[in-house]
Parts: C-alpha cells; sequence; structure tokens
C-alpha cells in the first residue's frame, strides 16, 4: 500500500507573498480556471480567513469530506491541512 497526501497553502502566507510581490499576475484561479488579478487573489484569500480557515487545500479534490478516498478524514482548514489516507498500488 502507498499512501497519498496532498499539498496546502497557509492562507496568510499566501497573502503575504501576494503583498510583496511587484508584478499584477497572480498564479492563483478561481473556480472556472480564470487566473485571478492580485487585489481578486489577495479579497480570496481574505474570504478564506473570515471563514475561519487557515490553509487552504491545493488540489480541487481536496474537502471535508474527502472526495479522492472513503478513509480520509477530511482537509482540515484550521491548519492540519490533509491527512492523507491509504491508496492502493
Amino acid at each position: 500500500m502507498s499512501y497519498s497526501m496532498y499539498m496546502c497553502m497557509s492562507v496568510r502566507g499566501g497573502i503575504k507573498s501576494l503583498q510583496s510581490q511587484r508584478g499584477k499576475k497572480t498564479y492563483m484561479t478561481d473556480g472556472a480556471g480564470r487566473s485571478l488579478s492580485k487585489p481578486e487573489a489577495i479579497n480570496a484569500l481574505m474570504d478564506e480567513l473570515a471563514k475561519g480557515h487557515e490553509v487552504i487545500p491545493m488540489n480541487g479534490k481536496c474537502g471535508s469530506p474527502c472526495k479522492q478516498s472513503d478513509t480520509c478524514l477530511g482537509f482540515d482548514y484550521k491548519d492540519g491541512g490533509c491527512p492523507g489516507y491509504e491508496a492502493p498500488e
């Protein structure tokens, strides 16, 4: 058996990174795949903080409940991120 675990991003770290960038482009997209401007991306991250989310998944299938495995406990938005799960090889 192998173990799958997905990356997450610190919301506060994302905001800090965006604020320190000089360019107008970001690496963030909305749900439809449209690139977000720097102010849009910062606002989206601020919205996540308002929801109490300290970390957010970097994989669209991560969430709570997990959409990838019945054995996964689900994404922990407070500070744990993806708990991971056993996956068949």
